[in-house]
């Protein structure tokens, strides 16, 4: 090599090495003979790290990535059945399918936590998640979920976060589990998950569903932590009116009734409206509002109907007395 003869130096090893000699399995010539392939006729090195079975393969494997050898880099780890090969098809060939080819061959969790990571990386969610559960790793769960929930992938990270909830007990998994669960509408997997000791965020959960509209999913939430009126309002959504004044009268809230009661008006259920409406003329400071929601929409007849029936509440405020309609203003409609 020192007198720039690289070409003869080869052709002398292979004499050497490659032909039947004492010195054939000789470590050094070996690695001599394919480091000067590298540098002086990399068209050889396949050949030499095929060939030959006692050189020092992570150190040449590492110097072929160096010199940008990446398929010999990768025959040399494959051949060994090393780890290492799945970075070189990562990051230098850049080929996930071939990686995902060697995982299989080997097997290895750690491969495939690998594999993982690159999949997830380059957005393939639902392969990353396959991966993932090969490997039992629940180590990236956050990544993961951020990734599910950017592609809509909920019925790929239920099947991630059952595997994950078994090896790690956290919070966030097991909410994003019963979330998860209400996204792809597995309502009995949802119940018994609930009804099963857990440490998820059910509240929390419920509020999302709310918000997205998943109405059963946070009926069903709601009812578990005995939110009675978020479930009122949610069972309204529902068009549930009669469930929904029972939840209304478990809340024990003005403001519930006055929810459920309106929408029970806009629907058209006057009973349930009057239920609901007797629980709010007891209050002065919300009488007026219920009054001219009622006139707003023409319904004088059922307003009237539920002031008389106020006048017998013992709470009832005064301005439900016969007096009524003379003293309190918004009333001309009504005399």
């Amino acid at each position: 090599m020192a007198a720039d003869l690289p070409n003869e130096l080869i052709e002398l090893l292979e004499k050497i090495v490659l032909e039947n000699s004492v010195f054939s399995d000789h470590r050094n010539l070996q690695n001599l003979l394919i480091l000067t392939a590298v540098k002086a006729d990399p068209t050889r090195v396949m050949e030499y790290i095929t060939r030959l079975d006692n050189y020092d393969a992570p150190d040449i494997a590492n110097i072929a990535i160096t010199n940008q050898l990446f398929e010999e880099a990768f025959a040399i780890f494959k051949k060994l059945m090393l780890t290492h090969p799945l970075s070189v098809l990562i990051e230098h060939v850049k080929n996930l399918d071939r990686a995902y080819e060697f995982a299989e061959r080997c097997n290895d969790p750690t491969v495939w936590s690998e594999l993982a990571r690159a999949q997830l990386n380059s957005g393939a969610v639902k392969d990353a998640i396959d991966s993932f559960i090969k490997a039992d790793d629940p180590s990236a769960y956050l990544d993961v979920i951020e990734a599910a929930r950017a592609n809509d992938g909920y019925e790929d990270m239920v099947r991630y976060l059952q595997m994950a909830r078994k090896k790690a007990r956290e919070a966030i998994i097991e909410t994003e589990l019963v979330f998860a669960y209400a996204k792809v509408n597995r309502l009995a997997d949802l119940e018994e998950f609930i009804s099963s000791p857990n440490i998820a965020q059910i509240q929390q959960v419920g509020d999302r569903c709310y918000d997205e509209g998943l109405y059963e999913p946070a009926r069903i939430l709601y009812n578990n932590v005995s939110n009675y009126a978020r479930l009122a309002s949610t069972l309204v959504h529902l068009e549930e009116y009669q469930a929904a004044v029972d939840g209304a009268r478990k809340a024990n809230s003005t403001k519930t009734w006055k929810e459920v009661c309106f929408a029970c008006v806009e629907a058209g259920e006057f009973r349930m409206a009057q239920m609901c409406g007797l629980h709010i003329v007891v209050h002065a400071d919300e009488l007026e509002e219920l009054i001219n929601f009622y006139q707003s929409r023409g319904f004088f007849q059922e307003l009237i109907q539920l002031l008389e029936a106020a006048l017998g509440l013992e709470r009832a405020h005064m301005a439900c007395s016969p007096s009524w309609l003379s003293c309190t203003p918004n009333t001309t409609l009504l005399r």
